[in-house]
């Protein structure tokens, strides 16, 4: 039995749908990992919010989670401009250090 997923295997219309929330949590925990393997809940809660604010405007697909997930190493710089800039926006959500 083949358990390897295959994007190809979506249809079209699904693939330009809005990625689902098990994609964009999985990215979030997939970015949000220390070397010493122990997971930066911090992290992972800003990206999921981050991510999940663009599902809901459709502007991260399917298809866009897929390839984050799949093949790209390291969070992509507009995703930690995002992050940054609604930091500065809204300095009450940072914790204090």
């Amino acid at each position: 039995m083949d358990t390897t997923f295959d994007i190809n295997n979506i249809d079209e219309e699904r693939q330009g749908q809005p990625a689902s929330y098990k994609q964009v949590r999985a990215i979030s925990f997939k970015f949000s990992k220390l070397k010493s393997g122990k997971m930066n809940w911090q992290r992972q809660k800003r990206i999921a919010g981050c991510l999940y604010s663009l599902v809901k405007e459709n502007k991260l697909s399917f298809k866009q989670a897929h390839t984050m997930l799949s093949t790209t190493k390291k969070l992509p710089q507009k995703y930690e401009t995002l992050i940054s800039a609604y930091l500065e926006a809204n300095p009450e959500v940072e914790l204090p250090k």
